[in-house]
Parts: C-alpha cells; structure tokens; sequence
C-alpha cells in the first residue's frame, strides 16, 4: 500500500467539489473516491496560519501522521488537509489522534 501525492489544481478541485468534508479544532479533512487504487494526499496551508517554518512543521507532521495510519485505511482516497491556525503548536501524537478520529467519523477505516 502506498501514498501518492496530489500535485494537479483540478484534482484539488476535484476533492473541494465532489468530495466530503470532515472538520476538527486544527484541520478540515477533505476526501473523495479516486480511480487509483491507492490513497493521494495534498496540503493546504494558508500564509495566515503562520511563517513557512511553520507551515512546513505542519506539513510534515500530518505528513508522517497519516503514513503511521495508512495501514488502517481504506485505500482508493484523495485527502487534502487544510489546516487551521491552531495546527502550529500541534505535536506528532495529537495528530495522529485527530486523524484517527476524523476517520473514524467519515468511515475511513477498515
């Protein structure tokens, strides 16, 4: 099982439009059926929520958040994360816990 990455604006607007939304304190999950048969992850991290040393911490935390979690997922997914100001001060296992829940909620996993 692997994770590709959502590179492409029409996918991003693909997942925005057709997909379902899932809302935490620190992020917005968005998610959608793709064709691929494995899950695809893209991020979007607004300037607002802080410098780019933060938006990249950010990044690379949900990052390995949802590697550590891949295996109990379902495959076949496009994910983009949008995060939210209080997503800065986030560490590693309080976002493996957000994700857990969030998918918990939309039926994500196995």
């Amino acid at each position: 099982m692997s994770t590709g990455r959502l590179k492409n604006p029409w996918d991003f607007k693909r997942v925005y439009r057709g997909g379902k939304t899932l809302v935490s304190r620190n992020i917005v999950l968005y998610y959608c059926a793709n064709r691929e048969g494995m899950n695809r992850i893209g991020f979007s991290i607004s300037k607002k929520v802080g410098k780019s040393v933060a938006r990249h911490r950010i990044k690379r935390i949900y990052r390995e958040s949802l590697i550590r979690i891949q295996d109990c997922l379902k495959q076949g997914y496009d994910f983009v994360l949008v995060a939210r100001k209080p997503a800065v001060d986030m560490s590693f296992n309080k976002a493996v816990e957000e994700l857990i829940y969030l998918c918990k909620k939309g039926n994500l996993l196995k």
